[in-house]
């Protein structure tokens, strides 16, 4: 449905969409996106946690994150550096989210995450990726939703919109769904292999790729018979 058709503006609209989808817990100092680049990323925590009046406060607002996260993403694709700070940032909060089908522990590591995100970042926006990137403010705004929408369903649910001013705010009704169930990574690994099938089918790259490593593997399988 976007003109992003090329390997390099796929990953980022995915990495973008799926690392953003963490961002509105970046209110609360203990989660995982406050986790993901250490005292960096506590850093900013804190100053979302002031600003927005604490967990599910302004970043859980379905009105109000999509449209100015979105909006902040929109003035980033403006600029070459900008947007490499607002891919750097999705490309960490998607490692640090994956952390459970990434082999090993290194992703865990705030340097080295800050690193690989500081480097696939660059590689996005000195192949195009971002360069006038009409659909950054999209994909964040996208991502965000997702996660309010998700946390709308649990029983802490999310605030209706803007009852979070005063720092009090009024939660929509409880959800069906608990956090920290097994479901979860049911639910988690799931969509995880659907998003792998959707790339490999839409991407000719990567069904190139991976068509001619199987045909590999078939032909070495054979010939071992």
């Amino acid at each position: 449905m976007l003109p992003v058709d090329r390997l390099a503006g796929q990953v980022a609209w995915v990495a973008c969409c799926g690392g953003m989808a963490l961002l509105p817990d970046l209110d609360h100092e203990s989660s995982t996106a406050a986790r993901m680049w250490g005292p960096l990323s506590r850093l900013l925590a804190g100053l979302v946690v002031r600003i927005g009046q604490g967990h599910r406060g302004a970043t859980h607002d379905v009105v109000v994150a999509p449209v100015v996260l979105g909006g902040a993403a929109y003035l980033a694709s403006f600029h070459r550096w900008a947007a490499m700070v607002v891919l750097a940032l999705a490309i960490g909060l998607a490692l640090r989210a994956c952390h459970f089908v990434i082999p090993g522990e290194y992703e865990k590591s705030w340097p080295i995450n800050l690193l690989a995100s500081a480097a696939g970042a660059w590689w996005l926006v000195d192949n195009g990726a971002a360069t006038h990137a009409q659909w950054l403010p999209y994909a964040v705004a996208v991502g965000v939703l997702v996660h309010i929408v998700g946390d709308s369903l649990t029983e802490g649910s999310v605030p209706i919109p803007f009852s979070w001013l005063d720092g009090k705010p009024n939660r929509m009704g409880k959800g069906p769904l608990t956090t920290g169930r097994w479901y979860e990574h049911l639910i988690a690994s799931g969509l995880l292999i659907a998003s792998a099938f959707l790339l490999y089918l839409h991407i000719p790259q990567i069904k190139e790729i991976v068509d001619t490593s199987a045909e590999a593997i078939v032909t070495t399988l054979a010939g071992l018979g």
